[in-house]
Formats: structure tokens, sequence, C-alpha cells
């Protein structure tokens, strides 16, 4: 079965009552965020992503995307494939629907002027925030070895001339 991209932008609301779903990827070229964060463009997204409306009568979307992209370890600095997927519930706020009312496993958002949300925005901020904080190999793969790693002492006496204030500290004293 081919895969198709998922539309830039929909209506949430009117795609709850509707209860569609997409399966389908994001051009990984349209996700710049993400792609600040990678050595090699990202490849397209692989995403689920349903419409409905829960027992509460909440509109909701409920969404999955994965990709496998290529980011710099931060111990040696060579690439390395590293593997993201989220699985995300939103709602939108509504003037029937505000977040005080949402349950704590829904992320509220906003939709835009026209009533519709940037999908691939939603999908591109799930998989930043699936990154991890710092990128490494596994220490067996790595090929700087921790365990010879050297660590310095730091000098805690402080560099008066490089100091901006030393001049009035100076002038304060005449």
């Amino acid at each position: 079965m081919q895969k198709v991209r998922v539309p830039i932008s929909v209506d949430p609301v009117k795609s709850a009552g509707k209860q569609l779903t997409y399966l389908g990827i994001v051009p990984g070229k349209s996700l710049a965020r993400l792609q600040e964060m990678l050595i090699e463009p990202c490849a397209d997204v692989e995403v689920s992503l349903s419409f409905d409306t829960d027992e509460q009568g909440i509109k909701r979307i409920l969404g999955s995307g994965q990709v496998t992209v290529q980011a710099a370890c931060e111990r040696c600095g060579e690439k390395m494939a590293l593997a993201l997927a989220s699985d995300f519930i939103y709602a939108p706020i509504t003037r029937r629907q505000t977040a005080t009312e949402m349950p704590e496993e829904y992320e509220p958002f906003e939709v835009d002027e026209m009533g519709e949300v940037n999908l691939h925005t939603l999908v591109e901020d799930e998989l930043i925030l699936a990154m991890p904080v710092v990128v490494k190999h596994d220490e067996r793969e790595c090929r700087v070895d921790t365990h010879a790693m050297q660590w310095g002492d730091i000098d805690e006496t402080p560099d008066v001339s490089d100091n901006p204030f030393a001049v009035l500290q100076e002038l304060k004293r005449k």
C-alpha cells in the first residue's frame, strides 16, 4: 500500500465529527526545526492520526509518529542512527471545550484564526520532544572510551585581569 502525505492543516473539530483517520507520511524536509538537530536530512515520518470524540464529548486527536534519523554523538562526534517514536493525544481548545475541563493525558492546543491546526507542526513538536537530551552512542559502540577520559581540576582563584570591573575597583580605592 502506498503511503500518502498527511494534510498540512485540518479543522480538528470537523474532522473529529467525521471520525477521520490519516495513515501516511509527513515529509522530512518540511520539519525545519527537527532538521537543525540532525546531521543528515530527515527521512519522511510515518504518521497515524485519528480524530474522534471521547466519552465526555471532548474532540481529540490520537496520533503516533516514527522515524529513524542521523544525529551526531555528543561524545565522539560520529553520526549515529536514532529511532524517534511518539504517541500523543491532543484536544483543541474551543468555546465549548476549555483546557480546564480536559483530562490530564490530553495536551490542549489552540486552533488558528481559521479554526485549523497544523498537523506537521504537531508531529514535529512530538519528535523534538522524543529526542534524547544528550545524543550519544552506547558506551560499547562509541569510539571514545569513557573510562579513558581525563578530567582536570578547575582553578578556584579568579583572574582579576580579565574582570571588566577591575578598573572600577581601582577608582573606588582612590
